[in-house]
């Protein structure tokens, strides 16, 4: 198996670290399979709350906290990335959704992912792909071994 280590790499600026984190490096190269991509450089970067309302202010122009912002930067079938999640607002979420935070967690990873790999979420029809996408990502999750 070859190495992806360097390739994908997670930043804790906050008191979270996941738990499974050599699970999710092995899920997302099978997305990225499943996908025809392959990974060139994609980095999650775990945040407090005031550093993703910094950052939703300063790059997209918008007053409000989210769960997760992502950056592009990839070319052709290589996927390149900064991802920014704000764990603390992925748990909120997932007590509002009545979702465990392990699935909501999941959720956004594979939520960012899938913006790399150029689907969109601006329509109701964009929406509901990136939804089915992201549940079918978390149903493919649980099969991997912690």
């Amino acid at each position: 198996m070859r190495s992806f280590a360097s390739m994908i790499e997670f930043i804790y600026n906050t008191n979270y670290t996941l738990r499974y984190e050599k699970k999710v490096l092995e899920w997302l190269i099978f997305l990225a399979d499943n996908e025809g991509v392959s990974i060139k450089n994609l980095q999650y970067n775990y945040v407090s709350k005031k550093e993703m309302l910094r950052i939703n202010k300063k790059f997209l122009d918008h007053n409000f906290l989210t769960d997760v912002i992502t950056f592009d930067y990839s070319e052709n079938d290589q996927l390149s990335g900064e991802v920014f999640i704000c764990q603390d607002q992925v748990e909120s979420n997932a007590r509002e959704y009545g979702e465990t935070a392990d699935n909501e967690t999941v959720r956004v990873i594979s939520h960012a992912f899938f913006h790399l790999c150029g689907y969109n979420d601006r329509t109701p029809d964009q929406k509901l792909t990136m939804r089915l996408k992201e549940d079918e990502a978390i149903a493919a999750f649980h099969t991997f071994p912690k």
